[in-house]
């Protein structure tokens, strides 16, 4: 059993894509695929059922995916340990971002960090909520951006709220709502709304905008997207209008008008979820000084 085969295995059944797995650790599908398939024949059983139209885990995958990022977590953390063992003054803050957008927000930072622990090397990982949430359960992340909402829940997690944000309603340049300098939900009436999926973005119960555009759903055709960049293209392309919150949208785009929404109740906090009781000197450091600016 290889460590390939375990990043390999938990990242399938993360996604539940082979696909998607092999996207993400930069591998071809057909090498995901064999390395799964050794690792089930290692084991002796089968670990997913594969079919034309889904992947899904079997009983002794479901078992064996707790064990395996144990398994991970913990190769992880050796590494580290060797790493501040053979070179002691060098060290890895990881951060976690939902959406390449999120990158500017961290020039700033990273410009500070690099001038006072100029030994301590960032390490950027970008991906969806869960597979985040899912890092940061397992101390394979240090933060990560987020809003107060996304971190409820998750275990031994502080959050620094750094700015209030609105969402945005992003449309074409040949849409009627192209002049319009703000919005409110009722003006999205009959538009078609093109929306990440709630795996992006995800909404606890309660969440005002979310609660309008389910409601929005049952009497209209909306688009669902894997991503931001996926929403932005096609309200780009003139399919219909995308909403997304201010952190997806990138500080320069073509083609495209972005128009704030008005509605108060969907104002959120947003900022950087950290691990409670964090000893770390330059990640208490960043913690204090964490800021940016629109």
């Amino acid at each position: 059993m290889t460590s390939q085969q375990l990043k390999c295995f938990v990242s399938v059944a993360d996604k539940l894509n082979f696909t998607k797995a092999a996207e993400e650790l930069f591998l071809s599908t057909p090498t995901v695929t064999h390395h799964i398939k050794t690792l089930e024949e290692e084991l002796g059983a089968a670990l997913f059922i594969r079919t034309s139209k889904i992947v899904q885990l079997t009983e002794a995958g479901a078992t064996f995916y707790s064990d395996a990022r144990e398994i991970l977590s913990k190769m992880t953390l050796a590494e580290k340990n060797i790493q501040k063992i053979t070179n002691p003054n060098l060290s890895f803050l990881r951060i976690g971002c939902s959406s390449n957008a999120e990158l500017g927000f961290l020039e700033e930072m990273l410009y500070s960090l690099q001038e006072t622990y100029p030994r301590v090397y960032p390490q950027i990982f970008v991906h969806d909520y869960y597979t985040m949430k899912n890092l940061f359960a397992n101390k394979q992340l240090d933060m990560f951006l987020a809003t107060r909402e996304m971190v409820k829940g998750i275990d031994h997690c502080s959050f620094r709220k750094l700015k209030s944000i609105s969402n945005y309603a992003i449309v074409s340049r040949k849409s009627h709502l192209s002049s319009k300098k703000k919005l409110c939900f009722e003006d999205l009436e009959k538009e078609c709304l093109i929306i990440p999926t709630p795996k992006f973005i995800p909404f606890q119960n309660g969440n005002k905008l979310q609660e309008k555009i389910l409601l929005h759903s049952q009497s209209h055709f909306n688009l669902m997207c894997e991503n931001d960049q996926a929403a932005i293209l096609l309200a780009k392309c003139g399919y219909g209008t995308a909403i997304l919150p201010e952190f997806f949208i990138p500080a320069e785009m073509d083609d495209i008008i972005i128009i704030p929404l008005t509605d108060e109740e969907d104002v959120m906090d947003y900022g950087i979820a950290y691990h409670k009781n964090s000893n770390t000197e330059y990640i208490k450091f960043l913690i204090r000084n964490f800021c940016f600016h629109s």
